[in-house]
């Protein structure tokens, strides 16, 4: 069978949870022979139609930019022939793609950017979002996410849809303008959305939901329930909760693995941290900024708790490093407050025998029990965060329960 895998961004970066999931799925689908596998990346710089060939472990990765169009897509898909298309990345313009073709295509959701126009389903109040798209909850988060946008609010819902949406295609001709141009496509992004999330629907011929979270948010926006199938990502669990690690010299190391990213929650788990006195807990933090937002988030919350010399970054790390120091610490905390479509970290924790805090954010219910291999909290909780690690701190689990 001739598969083509769609990347959710550059194939071979590290940076996001659905970037290391594809070259995963993509490693483990190679050690099969009677499986031909291609890659599809849109991560080439040149802005024309053209294709750079790559090699990865056998296999075809073809570069793109992220600029071309359907029909120079349906020529390269004449060329590679797959039998089955496995879409991670531009979802909407790929399935409508391989339905002109034909060809079957199964979508996998990484982040709740896949029905969300502010692209975490985390709305203005900084609370999981659970409404179906709508264009007066959906400006007002997507200005929430623009400096200022909030007060700009009151102002700008005033405006016709309609109008609002025309200046966004006036805006969208012309240069970037620093603040204008965000501002002025609020509208349009979110009609952008609505569409592209229509087209995905309309023509994907499954949709894999990684959590029954996820799941929820997609039916509510419209996807055939016959259509969609929860598969948690394919990290084993173990059939036994894990034993709580040993403690060496009474101190207790937490940590965090991922984005240092605002969504994630790391300003929430600081001060959480910060509060707690005792002397004898680490905070370690393994993970870099992608984005310029992300590096000043970064290092505003640095700045911030430098005095605290309990809390110690990593930076980013690569997957061997990772692992030899994650097998010295003891609890991961997961504190996102955006809705969390699987949590691969949590999964891959919980595999090297480390229990996890996490957040009610999605996917980490599905794979949390209470007081077994962990424990959950309502997102954004500052003091319910610390009184659970202080609670650790004086009572940490001895052993495995029955």
């Amino acid at each position: 069978m001739n598969i083509l895998i769609i990347s959710a961004g550059k194939f071979l970066s590290s940076y996001g949870g659905g970037q290391v999931y594809v070259r995963r799925l993509v490693d483990e689908f190679m050690k099969r022979d009677e499986l031909q596998i291609s890659i599809l990346d849109f991560s080439h710089q040149d802005e024309r139609d053209s294709i750079e060939e790559t090699f990865y472990r056998g296999g075809s990765i073809y570069s793109v930019s992220s600029n071309v169009d359907d029909a120079f897509l349906s020529s390269l898909l004449k060329i590679i022939r797959p039998d089955i298309v496995h879409i991670h990345g531009h979802k909407s313009q790929m399935s409508r793609v391989c339905r002109t073709m034909n060809i079957p295509c199964v979508v996998t959701a990484h982040h709740g950017g896949i029905v969300c126009p502010a692209g975490a389903l985390l709305n203005s109040k900084d609370k999981i979002c659970y409404v179906q798209i709508n264009y007066r909850d959906c400006l007002k988060c997507c200005l929430h996410n623009i400096r200022f946008g909030n007060f700009l609010y009151p102002v700008l819902r005033l405006i016709p849809e309609s109008t609002y949406i025309s200046l966004g295609e006036l805006l969208k001709k012309l240069p970037f303008i620093y603040y204008i141009t965000p501002v002025g496509t609020a509208a349009l992004s979110i009609k952008c959305k609505k569409k592209e999330w229509k087209t995905i629907c309309a023509n994907c011929s499954k949709m894999i939901a990684p959590s029954h979270a996820i799941q929820q948010a997609m039916e509510q926006n419209g996807m055939p329930s016959e259509k969609l199938i929860v598969i948690p990502h394919g990290v084993p669990q173990p059939n036994i909760p894990p034993s709580f690690p040993a403690i060496k010299n009474q101190r207790i190391k937490f940590f965090y693995v991922g984005r240092i990213s605002y969504i994630k929650g790391i300003h929430i788990l600081l001060e959480a941290f910060h509060r707690v006195t005792a002397p004898h807990a680490e905070l370690h933090l393994i993970g870099g900024a992608g984005t310029q937002r992300e590096k000043s988030y970064m290092e505003h919350l640095k700045k911030k708790y430098d005095s605290d010399s309990r809390i110690l970054w990593h930076g980013k790390l690569n997957e061997a490093q990772i692992n030899a120091a994650i097998s010295q610490y003891h609890i991961l905390i997961h504190p996102t407050i955006s809705m969390e479509v699987f949590g691969l970290n949590i999964a891959e924790a919980l595999t090297m025998g480390k229990w996890v805090l996490s957040t009610q954010c999605g996917g980490a219910e599905m794979q949390i029990i209470e007081g077994k291999n962990g424990w959950l909290v309502s997102p954004n909780n500052i003091a319910a965060l610390k009184n659970i690690i202080e609670g650790i701190l004086l009572f940490p689990p001895c052993s495995s329960p029955s």
